[in-house]
């Protein structure tokens, strides 16, 4: 039933960048290959897909894209997964041009450093009835602090502790329709395709409300020890 579900599908996974901001780490190992507790980024978003039986899988690798391809050759030699090398100093538009030429389905795009537990048959079915070509998946900002509402004469009128904002940001797990591929080709930069979208009130956002980690930096990557198991345990509920 879930491969049926998906059978129009190919999921794309971004992994070319350099993750500079993650030096020293990703001097000798590209980004998506660095552990959280002994297990790789990477894995953790292969795993989470493959759960809801997506098996066509395109990996867009270019930083140490050997090390990416040894990767998959010893840990999933007998998945549907291929790889290829869109580059090192790439756009990410480019990546994604590149890869669309191996796939003749509807895509969802991932980030390689992001992991989410977005229940993959309700982002599909969402995007499935709400007759829009792209679906993004947003995640609602939460303060880390007590935010005031101050008047004029600077009383304080209102206190809330560590409040959600209403405020939502990408996280990825895009699904493009094939009738928009061509766009694709006449942008730049990704982010200049995804403004013409939103432009032309082309893009759905489906609002993710569950677990999000995205490891950029030294210190989220600290964070996420703290919250991984907690990912760990949630997708394997469908």
């Amino acid at each position: 039933m879930v491969k049926n579900l998906f059978k129009n599908l190919t999921v794309l996974i971004l992994c070319g960048g350099k993750g500079e901001r993650l030096k020293p780490i990703t001097k000798t190992i590209p980004k998506p290959l660095v552990k959280i507790h002994n297990k790789e980024i990477l894995s953790y978003i292969i795993d989470h897909l493959r759960s809801y039986g997506l098996n066509d899988i395109i990996i867009a690798s270019g930083y140490k894209h050997a090390m990416i391809k040894k990767f998959f050759f010893k840990n999933y030699r007998n998945c549907n997964i291929k790889i290829i090398n869109s580059g090192t100093n790439t756009e990410i538009i480019k990546r994604i041009r590149e890869a669309l030429k191996f796939s003749e389905k509807d895509i969802l795009i991932c980030y390689g450093d992001t992991l989410a537990d977005i229940n993959i048959k309700k982002l599909y079915k969402f995007h499935s009835v709400s007759n829009y070509p792209v679906t993004m998946s947003s995640y609602e900002i939460k303060s880390n602090f007590g935010i005031l509402g101050i008047r004029k004469n600077d009383v304080v009128a209102s206190y809330k502790e560590k409040p959600s904002l209403n405020i939502w940001f990408n996280i990825g797990y895009f699904i493009f329709n094939q009738k928009v591929f061509d766009l694709f080709s006449k942008f730049k930069k990704f982010e200049f395709l995804l403004k013409y979208l939103v432009e032309k009130s082309k893009i759905k956002s489906f609002k993710h409300r569950g677990l999000h980690i995205t490891i950029n930096s030294i210190k989220e990557l600290d964070d996420a020890k703290k919250t991984v198991k907690k990912f760990e345990r949630k997708i394997k509920i469908k």
